[in-house]
């Protein structure tokens, strides 16, 4: 097992993160939790922080001078909440912590971003993506956010996650000079506090099929098992990858699965 390493995830309160969190904790490292709540694991310290708020990120972030090892961006918002929330939790507030921290991540360190099926077809809108991905800050990505919005040709949350598949990609090449690999993993349905708003935003008949397809919806181990094997940097060789993490649903649409699978 690796030795000790210090992580930053974000989310760890519930779902995913907790998940994630728990089995970084078990495994000896320690853990400093950015979240709205107080996380239920024994983390090593946690600071209150709103993602949707650069100044609640800067703050949150003025107490943490040591090195990390890796930083997990797990901690997101459903479609339900609103366009511009959103945006601001998905993408802006990831970026703006990321960026924030960037200098403070060891050379040879990780980050992991939590992203989403959702992001399989960024390249139908490389252009909006990276023009918005051009701006300089979370303000002017805002800005462009509730300029462009009408005109990008998805939802928000589609086009959230679809940006951070192509941020993923982009701070790969920038980390190189300090062998810092970023990578990104793509949930299909799993079974978080939020899981009843993505079913209305998908429609309940749709998301049943889609479970039906791989015989049951994911569990936030099933996340948290990819996500340690990327924030401990065992592979050292996988860099700039989204991660596709669904028990087999995007290879179900681009195969033809039947749905009717049953698993225990």
């Amino acid at each position: 097992m690796p030795s000790q390493q210090t992580f930053i995830v974000t989310g760890a309160a519930s779902g995913i993160g907790h998940a994630t969190a728990v089995r970084l904790i078990e495994r000896g490292h320690r853990v400093l939790s950015l979240d709205l709540k107080r996380p239920t694991a024994d983390v090593a310290g946690h600071t209150s922080c709103d993602l949707a708020d650069p100044a609640s990120i800067d703050v949150a972030l003025s107490g943490i001078k040591e090195p990390i090892s890796a930083l997990l961006n797990i901690a997101g918002v459903p479609g339900t909440v609103g366009a511009e929330k959103t945006m601001r939790v998905n993408l802006l507030g990831l970026r703006h912590l990321t960026e924030a921290l960037w200098n403070r991540i060891a050379d040879n360190g990780r980050i992991v971003n939590v992203a989403s099926i959702a992001g399989n077809n960024w390249r139908k809108r490389r252009g909006p993506l990276t023009e918005l991905l051009s701006t300089p800050d979370f303000s002017a990505g805002l800005a462009w956010w509730q300029a462009n919005a009408s005109g990008v040709g998805t939802d928000a949350y589609t086009f959230s996650k679809e940006a951070v598949v192509l941020y993923t990609m982009q701070l790969a090449g920038r980390g190189l000079a300090r062998r810092i690999r970023v990578n990104d993993v793509g949930p299909g349905p799993i079974d978080t506090p939020i899981f009843p708003d993505f079913e209305q935003m998908t429609g309940r008949d749709m998301m049943q099929s889609y479970i039906s397809m791989v015989g049951r919806v994911g569990k936030p181990d099933d996340i948290a098992e990819a996500i340690i094997v990327l924030a401990e940097g065992e592979i050292g060789w996988l860099n700039g990858q989204h991660i596709v993490v669904d028990g087999g649903l995007t290879a179900g649409f681009s195969a033809g699965w039947k749905a009717g699978r049953s698993l225990a």
